[in-house]
């Protein structure tokens, strides 16, 4: 019974976030959670609203809107809305409530923090590549659609060291793809409709001196997490992550050097949505949308950001990585690379992002926010 109760209750959220939610609803929600904080030096309200008019080489000719407002109701919490439609046939409607706000308490010690992130994505062309690191490139193309609802709740031991356990809920469908492709099959894990749920511990040390335009500190984050079937989910496997990040002034505080190495494994059967994927904006710049799908990938990347002009700024960057069935079979050989440049629009909540990367495979347009490390 609890687990119809769930099932049926995502597909209830799945039709409003296509139906981009209620206002009525959205505002109840986020005074409800408001009435909780206890801010001791309350921030000044600030918000930025972006329009989007894109070209994406995932997703195509694309338009909507972001917008976020921080301490709206005085209780230094934040709103972050993403709405977004291309031609493409993606459909993304992302809703993150903080507080406090990620920047509000970067480099503070908190009691805690609560965030909450509800997103949707429906896409009539997405590519399944196949498993391994030597998967070949394919223009096959099929419907998929995510719902996600996450709960987090962290807390500051010290300014540089916070914990964090999360609660997540996931449902994907992908659909309408041909066995005789010879990729995606219906026996591939995550083929038709599943359930994930998951529970997330993670531990940061974070020297940065901002979350949303780090210029100098460094990042470790590890993370680790369980799928389980209990509360509707239909996998259980493992989860383990490592990510770190370090930034360096050059020549100038307006001149930085940013680099990161990630690191994940998987250990058992998930679906191929949950297992280590690179190829995006935000992993393989120069490589489609989840080109390359195993248990355990590391990545690397290194940025040169600088100013242009006011609040423009500019990117250069390489990234390099690949994947294995597991992470005991790392080696130095067969990595993935690509080169590319971007342009940094700078706000008081968000940087605007937009990249060209190139590699072997062709060159790719990305446009999104928030910077990748």
């Amino acid at each position: 019974m609890p687990s119809n109760i769930l099932k049926q209750g995502l597909r209830t959220m799945t039709v409003a976030a296509q139906n981009r939610l209620t206002r009525n609803w959205v505002i109840f929600m986020l005074l409800a959670l408001s009435s909780f904080a206890h801010p001791q030096e309350p921030e000044k309200v600030s918000k930025n609203i972006f329009p989007i008019m894109n070209y994406d080489s995932d997703t195509g000719f694309g338009f909507g809107m972001k917008g976020l407002i921080r301490n709206h109701f005085g209780s230094d919490e934040s709103l972050d809305l993403i709405l977004y439609g291309s031609s493409k046939g993606e459909n993304w409607a992302q809703f993150t409530f903080a507080i406090p706000d990620f920047e509000i308490r970067q480099g503070t010690v908190f009691p805690w923090a609560v965030d909450l992130r509800l997103e949707f994505n429906k896409q009539l062309k997405t590519n399944f590549m196949g498993f391994g690191n030597e998967s070949k490139d394919n223009d096959l193309q099929f419907p998929r659609e995510s719902a996600k609802a996450d709960i987090s709740l962290s807390r500051a031991f010290l300014p540089e060291l916070i914990a964090s356990a999360t609660l997540r809920y996931a449902h994907y469908t992908s659909y309408n793809f041909d066995p005789a492709w010879g990729t995606i099959l219906a026996s591939t894990p995550g083929a038709g409709e599943s359930q994930v749920a998951m529970a997330l511990i993670m531990l940061r040390f974070d020297t940065r001196d901002s979350q949303i335009h780090p210029t100098r500190g460094v990042l470790a984050e590890a993370e680790g997490g369980n799928a389980f079937r209990a509360l509707g989910g239909d996998w259980r496997f493992a989860r383990y992550q490592l990510k770190l990040s370090a930034y360096q002034h050059l020549f100038s505080k307006s001149h930085i050097l940013a680099v990161r190495h990630w690191i994940q494994h998987v250990d058992g059967i998930a679906p191929y949505m949950e297992q280590a994927r690179l190829g995006n904006s935000w992993t393989l710049r120069g490589y489609k949308a989840e080109r390359f799908i195993d248990k355990a990938m590391v990545l690397s990347s290194a940025e040169y950001r600088f100013p242009l002009w006011k609040s423009l700024g500019s990117v250069l960057f390489l990234d390099a990585g690949r994947v294995w069935s597991g992470i005991e079979k790392y080696s130095f050989t067969g990595w993935h690379g690509n080169r590319g440049f971007g342009l940094r629009y700078y706000l008081t909540t968000f940087v605007v992002r937009f990249d060209i990367g190139k590699s072997k495979e062709g060159t790719r347009v990305f446009f999104n926010f928030s910077h990748v490390f």
